[in-house]
């Protein structure tokens, strides 16, 4: 069962690792837009690829809880590799086909696969709920940091020396079939433990985390206020990062970036996103969640201020603050819902409060972009707010937490 275990997380950390490029959109947005004839679609191909992900999580968790995370994950894996390969059919007169397959369905199949691996970590590590989502969601945050020089490479390979565009037909078939056969191996190695495993593990009395004497289905947990204060805390905190992430190369390049530095400061926030999502998931298994939530809600509006006027290094350390600030939360609310309503209807419970980052991605990249305009003071000044806005909701749910099991 030993062995089980470690394979088990082994293959949830591939799959996490092939389908975690939904932050890498930065790095392919000029180079995709002058592919395709000056495409303009590309302001909002992020935004949409994070709603899809998020409908992912929805969908994965009722095909997690009913059919088990191997299934779930073979069924993401699928689905992604399909949306990157059918976007290497594109061409410049149907440009606007790259929504519904890189965006939705490469996003829906992240999103299926993601929330398949936390909760099937969960499930081997329910003792450490915290540390078991940050592992999890950490390989999704590495991703970044290793394809992103995957990919530069590849475009560099396919690019014409005459007119300096990149045949993407070619990165795309190529990063399709990695993704493909890379994730299907980690597939076969998921499993789930079986009863005798969960009984032998230590009982871990912990009063900073508390945690639900029962599993609460959706149809009750949806009508409870820990419910939508997750929904809306996770709406809220990842405002800062879903403004900065379609910007980190070009405002990099404004701010005195060369264009090597301003890649890498893409690639580069793969590190602390993960590392994020790793050291506070296992903190807040010490100090408890509401207390790790908080210190990375000041973090992220700390970075929301400077990015109103940050450049050169300390551009580059502030776009890594926000994504340690963002990668943070992800494991924490995850764990939190699980801690709420109970391990057995987790996928489906956190399928639909991660919808929030999806309506989170849509609505301030569209507010920055339509009545703010891009322009960079009111957009992070917006950002803050949402920082603060999340402090009050986790205290609400703390005071829950503190009563909820009597």
């Amino acid at each position: 069962m030993k062995n089980k275990k470690i394979a088990a997380i082994i293959g949830c950390l591939i799959v996490q690792l092939c389908v975690g490029i939904l932050y890498l959109w930065s790095i392919f947005r000029t180079d995709v837009s002058n592919a395709y004839g000056g495409w303009e679609g590309t302001a909002m191909v992020a935004s949409y690829m994070v709603f899809a992900f998020v409908v992912g999580n929805f969908v994965g968790g009722i095909v997690n809880d009913h059919k088990g995370p191997k299934f779930a994950a073979v069924l993401g894996v699928v689905l992604f590799s399909a949306g990157i390969g059918l976007s290497a059919l594109i061409s410049a007169s149907t440009a606007g086909l790259f929504v519904l397959t890189y965006c939705i369905c490469s996003g829906l199949g992240s999103g299926i696969a993601y929330g398949a691996c936390i909760s099937c970590v969960q499930k081997w590590l329910p003792h450490r709920k915290g540390l078991a989502s940050g592992l999890a969601v950490s390989a999704f945050g590495l991703s970044t940091v290793i394809f992103t020089p995957v990919s530069k490479w590849l475009m560099e390979m396919n690019r014409d020396a005459a007119t300096g565009l990149v045949n993407f037909k070619a990165v795309f078939a190529i990063l399709a079939l990695v993704f493909f056969v890379a994730g299907i191996i980690g597939c076969i190695m998921i499993s789930l433990p079986d009863k005798a495993y969960l009984e032998s593990l230590p009982k871990v009395e912990n009063k900073a985390v508390m945690t639900a004497n029962r599993s609460i289905p959706l149809r009750e947990s949806i009508r409870t206020v820990p419910f939508w204060c997750l929904f809306f805390v996770i709406f809220f905190i990842n405002g800062t990062w879903n403004l900065t992430v379609p910007l980190i190369y070009d405002l990099g390049l404004e701010r005195g970036l060369t264009p090597a530095m301003a890649a890498f400061a893409v690639s580069i926030t793969g590190i602390p996103n993960a590392a994020g999502r790793l050291i506070m998931a296992t903190l807040s298994d010490k100090i408890g969640r509401v207390s790790s939530l908080i210190i990375l809600s000041v973090l992220t509006g700390f970075g929301a201020v400077c990015m109103i006027f940050a450049g050169g290094g300390f551009y580059i350390l502030i776009v890594c603050l926000i994504a340690f600030a963002y990668g943070g939360p992800s494991p924490i609310n995850a764990a939190m819902s699980t801690d709420f309503f109970g391990p057995k209807y987790s996928g489906t419970n956190y399928g639909v409060i991660m919808t929030g980052l999806g309506f989170s991605s849509v609505f301030f990249n569209a507010v920055s972009k339509n009545i703010l305009h891009g322009n960079i003071r009111p957009t992070f000044l917006m950002a803050l707010v949402t920082a603060v806005v999340t402090i009050f909701l986790v205290m609400v749910l703390g005071r829950y937490a503190k009563h909820w099991n009597d």
